[in-house]
């Protein structure tokens, strides 16, 4: 025997079994082409901020959308694959703020074979988003400072040798007064890149400046 597949479970639910799901981590619904609640359980009147589910489901669906051209766009779709599953959607909850979805839903047909409803389960993925933001930002910033650790470590030994030299060459009685002049400022120079080593060595955390045509360096001074 074949075991059905989800889609094949998804079509023809039972209105009276959508209701009964208000435990499911997931909000799962019928809606109509007019954007209509048809039926749903009280998780998806949360995912979107309703206080009940009959305020929910007087509520146009069009108007959750942040794109309202998602809407038509989503429901072209169903109409050619029947089917679609983990779908990214932007939409506001009712108070306005944004959330992001994964959508999967089974358009239902009529005998002529147009679309006249739609059964979909929603899962709210704002979180996760945040977390995998987060997690980029971590994981880059980690990169960036064992970058930054090598490129110290490496600049340190050579600023070392030069700053030894031009010491040695400042104490040397053969030295002229102009040319000792000159090394005091090459060596200070030389302390400066010195404390930009450590610094470049130290780097905590980045904070980004503006430098030329809209690019942004990091603010060596500001992420340690």
């Amino acid at each position: 025997m074949k075991t059905p597949s989800f889609r094949d479970l998804f079509e023809n639910v039972p209105l009276d079994f959508i209701r009964s799901l208000d435990d499911m981590p997931v909000g799962i619904y019928r809606s109509s082409l007019e954007g209509k609640l048809v039926a749903a359980n009280k998780e998806l009147a949360r995912i979107f901020g309703f206080d009940s589910l009959e305020e929910f489901m007087e509520y146009p669906l069009v108007n959750l959308y942040r794109d309202k051209k998602d809407r038509g766009a989503f429901i072209a779709v169903l109409s050619e694959k029947r089917f679609i599953e983990d779908l990214h959607l932007a939409f506001y909850q009712k108070g306005g703020s944004p959330i992001d979805c994964m959508v999967t839903a089974c358009g239902v047909f009529d005998r002529d074979n147009e679309l006249i409803y739609i059964d979909g389960i929603i899962r709210d993925i704002t979180q996760e988003k945040v977390e995998k933001k987060a997690n980029s930002r971590h994981h880059r910033l980690r990169g960036v400072q064992q970058m930054a650790g090598g490129i110290g470590h490496q600049l340190n030994q050579p600023l070392t040798v030069l700053n030894n030299l031009i010491s040695e060459l400042m104490t040397t009685p053969e030295t002229p007064e102009s040319s000792k002049n000159a090394l005091k400022k090459i060596q200070e120079q030389v302390r400066r890149l010195n404390d930009i080593a450590q610094k470049i060595q130290n780097i905590k955390h980045v904070e980004m400046m503006d430098y030329v045509a809209g690019v942004q360096i990091v603010d060596i001074d500001r992420s340690f």
